[in-house]
């Protein structure tokens, strides 16, 4: 297996994964954000229930984290371009989970009656899904630049 088909066969599930948060942030959210309060809890919730069931969600996501141990341990760090991009990748991740999670928590935590904390809440995942989706996006963008 070449290098190249390596990064391509890495490529294909980091980009699906942020195809996925970006359609999160920008579409999902919008609906997230047209409802009332106690939906917005209801829709998180669920959300969040199935997102973790997901077979899609959870293989596109540990495909990349996992091929990056053979790819490193066959071809290092090479191409800078494509190591930044999955290195950017886990930061990714890592800011992810240390601004969504805790969200979540607390939004799971409240009651659908506490309107004003759930709409702090409501805006801060905002943010931290756009933060999010733009992140995912920066890493896909240096792992395409590697391909060339």
């Amino acid at each position: 297996m070449t290098r190249s088909f390596a990064e391509v066969l890495l490529l294909i599930p980091a980009a699906l994964c942020s195809g996925f948060v970006i359609f999160v942030a920008c579409v999902f959210q919008g609906v997230m954000e047209s409802v009332d309060e106690a939906a917005f809890k209801r829709i998180l919730t669920e959300l969040y229930k199935h997102a973790i069931k997901s077979i899609y969600a959870v293989s596109v996501a540990s495909v990349t984290f996992v091929g990056m141990i053979p790819y490193f341990i066959y071809y290092g760090a090479e191409n800078r371009w494509f190591t930044a991009g999955l290195i950017f990748w886990v930061i990714t991740s890592i800011v992810s989970k240390v601004t969504n999670l805790p969200i979540y928590g607390r939004v799971f935590a409240l009651d659908a009656a506490e309107t004003e904390k759930l709409n702090e809440e409501r805006r801060k995942l905002h943010n931290a899904n756009i933060l999010r989706a733009v992140l995912s996006l920066i890493s896909i963008i240096l792992m395409v630049i590697g391909l060339y």
